[in-house]
């Protein structure tokens, strides 16, 4: 066996103690973050002019942290815009919200306080057609199940409404009814 004096105990167990240490800070201090979407806090990200190709900007508001507009990558979910404001409150309520639901640029996301009733697909009272269910658009005059259906059908294939004179590429959906439309919807 090996015959060692108390200064050379004491350096092994030095030793050893540096290297769990050392083993320590590499692993749980600096471990590598999950992989996610990047995040550009509003104070940072200047919105530019035009967006770069695959980003997309997604205002976060109510009970949030850091409310704000936020770029995020295409493909994003409504969970990673609330985690680019910081998450939720303690008296928010994210369940109002479909966690998992895909964003499109230019959404706003309004998490509501317990107890508030969520704003479902509403803003200012109108309802947002590209964020409405087919139940929420049979509610606009003029707009019965089979156009809401239609309405649905025509944003899962071609993506979020620009304008809302786009409504007329859905097929039942003419100027007239447009115009009837304008003051009970919108497009954010």
């Amino acid at each position: 066996m090996f015959a060692m004096n108390r200064r050379e105990l004491a350096g092994a167990i030095l030793l050893a103690v540096l290297l769990l240490a050392g083993l320590l800070l590499r692993f749980a201090v600096f471990a590598p973050k999950a992989e996610g979407p990047e995040i550009v806090p509003p104070a940072e990200n200047n919105l530019p002019e035009q967006k770069r190709e695959g980003e997309i900007f997604v205002h976060v508001a109510g009970a949030v942290r850091r409310p704000g507009v936020y770029t995020l990558p295409a493909g994003s979910r409504v969970i990673h815009a609330l985690e680019a404001a910081g998450g939720v409150l303690p008296d928010g309520d994210e369940h109002a919200l479909n966690l998992a639901e895909p964003l499109s640029d230019g959404r706003r996301i309004s998490v509501p306080f317990l107890g508030q009733e969520a704003p479902a697909a509403a803003a200012g009272g109108k309802i947002n057609i590209n964020t409405a269910t087919a139940e929420e658009l049979d509610r606009l005059p003029g707009i019965g199940p089979a156009k809401a259906a239609a309405i649905v059908a025509y944003r899962e294939k071609n993506g979020p409404f620009q304008a809302l004179e786009d409504l007329v590429n859905v097929s039942g959906i003419g100027p007239s009814t447009v115009e009837t439309l304008r003051e009970h919807v919108t497009l954010y």
